[in-house]
């Protein structure tokens, strides 16, 4: 399988599927299913393990950017 962001073949093993949203950010009665479908609604990309460990580890960061601001504003500081 290719990997959607280096573009290099892996084994089905050494590639995962992406959310571009991810499930965790869903509430959705506590259910994993309804989370990972609300989640496929936005789309999703096949990535292998060391590519889809750096899109969390940005992605993340740029969330905790986004809540800081967030909360700057929220609480007008």
């Amino acid at each position: 399988m290719i990997c959607k962001f280096c573009k290099n073949d892996f084994m089905e093993k050494d590639i995962q599927e992406s959310h571009d949203v991810p499930c965790y950010l869903f509430i959705y009665n506590g259910d994993k299913n309804g989370r990972k479908n609300e989640a496929d609604k936005h789309g999703r990309h096949w990535l292998c393990n060391d590519c889809h460990k750096k899109y969390e580890e940005q992605l993340n960061n740029q969330l905790r950017l986004f809540a800081l601001e967030f909360s700057k504003r929220w609480f007008r500081q």
